[in-house]
């Protein structure tokens, strides 16, 4: 039966057009990101143009600028995006039965398996967003955020004993966030490095200092 230009059926609801309207909303919007990571693995942020992002994604200029309108929109779009994905991570790593070691462990050693999903991207992205942190209210937004994943990673080491207590929760989160950021900017500065070596170091080491005095003394604070 043929439905009529321009008409629904009388069988369709309007929520199932919107539903579809929306998927292909997100549909859209996630080749644009997509296109954009691909396009900054290869010519980095500053050498992609809109119209770069537009071809590849296969839609108009406009409809990019419809979704973003200035690359600084897209670059913060990319900066959610991966912060969701670290988010869903804790979770993971939650609910799996893992020392608190294992699971900082397992944080770091994300970033350095995603670095070689699109070779030369993380690298490309992590430098653009790091002339933003020159403005504060952008810096504390993005710093907080961080720190309050780490938060809800580090609360159950306290509760087992494998946290130490002598500072403050909220202080060691920023001291374990401050030795990855490190690591993201020092891997970026130094393209030879090891990305997986550096990484795994810098876990081990936020690992140990973590650990209560007691445990570190006899060595049982120490990832295996």
């Amino acid at each position: 039966m043929s439905v009529e230009q321009g008409k629904m059926p009388e069988n369709m609801s309007e929520p199932a057009k919107l539903g579809r309207r929306e998927q292909n909303k997100r549909q859209t919007r996630r080749r644009l990101l997509d296109a954009a990571r691909h396009l900054f693995a290869e010519r980095g942020a500053v050498g992609t143009t809109i119209e770069d992002i537009a071809d590849l994604a296969g839609v108009s200029r406009a409809t990019v600028f419809n979704y973003f309108p200035s690359k600084n929109d897209l670059l913060a779009a990319l900066l959610v995006s991966h912060m969701d994905a670290l988010s869903v991570l804790i979770d993971d790593l939650l609910a799996q039965e893992l020392t608190t070691a294992e699971r900082i462990v397992g944080v770091f050693s994300d970033f350095a398996q995603e670095t070689r999903k699109i070779p030369g991207y993380l690298r490309a992205l992590t430098g653009e967003l790091e002339k933003d942190l020159a403005t504060i209210e952008i810096s504390t937004e993005r710093t907080t955020g961080f720190e309050n994943e780490l938060l809800r990673l580090l609360a159950p080491g306290v509760e087992r004993g494998e946290v130490r207590t002598d500072y403050p929760l909220p202080f060691l989160a920023q001291m374990i966030g401050a030795v990855y950021l490190s690591s993201v900017r020092r891997w970026r500065q130094n393209p030879d490095h090891d990305v997986t070596e550096t990484f795994d170091r810098a876990a081990r080491y936020a690992a140990d200092t973590l650990a209560p005095r007691e445990r570190r003394a006899a060595g049982s604070g120490r990832y295996p």
